[in-house]
């Protein structure tokens, strides 16, 4: 058969074998595209750190062990010798500068042990102890021992002597042992030389004020209540109420039953302090249960006018025991009042009572 003969179309090309590709039909006008690396610019260099200085030496501990010896011993003159003990253990020098304050302690401690100890009690107890010799005997080698520890630079031994010394009458001796104590910065012996000068004849109130004040802000409350005193009275200077109150405040607070019965009164009567009846009427029952005699005639007093004479009964009683001469009047009058049974209860109250103990400071 010819081609003029046949009656159906050709037939059509075969499609191209399968493929996942696709395939994009070629375009007269795309261009090949050069991939080109795109050059990034590294970042700005960061500046260099200033240079870092070099470090100073370390400086080195001070050289204590340098102190001269006469330095370290005075310093520590009016230490307590449980100070000595550790300071004499940070060197060597130190040690061997401190050995005599070593050896005053024991003395010292030793020294007190005989006044306070066994002949001294049973003296006080009333117990008989071989007569009078004995107990001057043990106060003289007592104070032997003080008077050694002072030589040795010890200023609470010194405070010690001086004390004995003023009970024997003694008071220039115990004076110049005072003085030694203050220079060192005792607060005791600052306190008792300005007491001295008190009662010298005739007082110097003045020098006795420059010695109350650094030993009572160094915290001795005997020394706070005696300058209170003088501020109250204007004794070696000017009169200051308010000034007066502050030192019976803190000598108050710190054991002092003299400033106790004082500041109850500032709370009072509001001098110095702002009046304050609930604080006054605490001070003057802490002044009374440590055996103030006046504490105990107006606590007395109050608790009569209370309605409880029993116990008012008790407070007189113990007044007057003590020397409170304005109590007895009132006493005797209480007990014709009360029964014999309330009288007798009363007095047996007084018996049993003792006084409240406190440690003022030093």
């Amino acid at each position: 058969m010819d081609a003029g003969s046949q009656t159906w179309p050709p037939p059509a090309p075969s499609p191209p074998p399968f493929s996942s590709r696709l395939r994009a039909s070629p375009s007269p006008h795309r261009r090949r595209r050069r991939h080109s690396k795109k050059q990034h610019k590294p970042p700005p260099a960061e500046p260099p750190p200033p240079p870092t200085p070099a470090p100073a030496p370390a400086p080195q501990g001070a050289d204590f062990s340098a102190l001269p010896p006469e330095l370290v011993h005075r310093a520590l003159a009016a230490s307590c010798a449980s100070d000595v003990a550790a300071a004499s253990r940070a060197c060597r020098a130190w040690r061997d500068a401190l050995r005599p304050l070593r050896e005053a302690a024991v003395l010292h401690a030793y020294g007190r042990r005989v006044k306070h100890g066994p002949v001294a009690g049973a003296a006080a107890r009333g117990v008989g102890v071989g007569g009078g010799g004995r107990i001057d005997t043990e106060r003289q080698r007592a104070l032997g021992l003080f008077q050694r520890a002072a030589r040795l630079g010890s200023a609470a031994a010194m405070v010690d002597a001086g004390l004995m010394c003023w009970e024997e009458g003694r008071r220039e001796e115990a004076v110049e042992y005072y003085r030694s104590a203050a220079e060192l910065g005792h607060p005791v012996g600052m306190c008792n030389l300005g007491v001295s000068y008190l009662e010298a004849d005739p007082p110097k109130a003045e020098q006795a004020i420059r010695w109350f004040y650094p030993s009572a802000s160094a915290g001795n409350a005997r020394a706070q209540y005696n300058l209170g005193l003088c501020l109250q009275n204007g004794k070696g200077i000017k009169r200051n109420q308010k000034e007066a109150a502050k030192w019976y405040l803190r000598a108050a607070e710190g054991g002092n039953v003299r400033a106790m019965y004082n500041i109850s009164l500032c709370y009072s009567y509001g001098e110095g302090l702002a009046q304050d009846p609930v604080r006054a009427k605490r001070w003057l029952q802490l002044a009374a249960d440590c055996g103030h005699k006046k504490a105990l005639y107006e606590c007395g007093i109050k608790l009569c006018a209370a309605g409880d004479k029993v116990k008012s009964l008790t407070y007189l009683e113990l007044a007057t025991r003590r020397g409170e001469t304005a109590a007895a009047h009132m006493r005797d009058v209480i007990l014709e009042s009360l029964s014999a049974a309330n009288s007798q209860r009363a007095l047996s109250d007084a018996d049993k009572w003792k006084p409240r103990a406190l440690h003022p400071r030093r």
